[in-house]
């Protein structure tokens, strides 16, 4: 288990004699590196066997020899700032990504330029209440008027909105949202010739979920 500080400190609370601990600590020292030198403990096993994400707490050493740009995949899925009710749904639908990217685009700014990232469930929420306008024009003021702070509350397990349970009539599906009240404005990002070692110190130290892959040209990866 490589329980070396838990095993130490119980051996001792059982015996009371402080003399044992250089000796049980020597044994706990042994004991893990030549455990470690044929497998890891029985938990990181576990997570291995149930197939579970998990990060190293230490970047893979080839990591330093590769850049940001050289682990993106596409194709990218990104909005603009104002998108389309159909484009969302069909993104929603035929992929299972989490957070998109957020792109003002002409005429909202003067090139295209990443302004946030925005989650699945809060676009679910933002598609539930219809703040939907028949021209592609910023409508942040109408937005806040039909959600609450509420809507975005965080449900509890298997209890959050899902695709199915929204009504979308097929004449929406061509009027449009303004995506910036719900939008993250500021996330994390770093730019694509950034090292992949410490990319993953970055990603892991913060616990983050996305991270935004910019290049020094116009335009935006992930």
């Amino acid at each position: 288990m490589r329980m070396t500080v838990s095993l130490c400190v119980i051996l001792l609370e059982l015996t009371n004699d402080l003399l044992m601990l250089p000796l049980v600590m020597l044994v706990l020292l042994i004991s893990k590196t030549m455990g470690d030198m044929f497998n890891k403990g029985v938990y990181d096993q576990i997570v291995k066997l149930k197939g579970l994400p998990y990060m190293e707490a230490h970047p893979e050493p080839y990591m330093k020899h590769l850049i940001a740009r050289d682990v993106v995949t596409g194709p990218l899925i990104t909005f603009s700032g104002v998108e389309k009710v159909g484009n969302i749904l069909h993104s929603l639908k035929n992929t299972g990504h989490n957070g998109f990217p957020v792109i003002d685009e002409p005429p909202f700014s003067d090139a295209p330029e990443l302004c946030g990232l925005v989650l699945r469930s809060k676009l679910l929420v933002l598609l539930k209440g219809k703040a939907f306008s028949k021209d592609r024009v910023l409508a942040g003021n109408e937005v806040l008027r039909k959600i609450s702070e509420l809507d975005f509350a965080k449900a509890g397990s298997g209890k959050g909105l899902k695709l199915e349970d929204l009504d979308i009539q097929e004449e929406e599906w061509d009027m449009y949202v303004d995506l910036h009240p719900i939008a993250n404005t500021s996330p994390y990002t770093v730019v694509e010739t950034m090292s992949l070692a410490k990319a993953a110190v970055l990603f892991r130290e913060l616990g983050l979920r996305h991270m935004c892959v910019v290049p020094k040209s116009q335009g935006v990866s992930l």
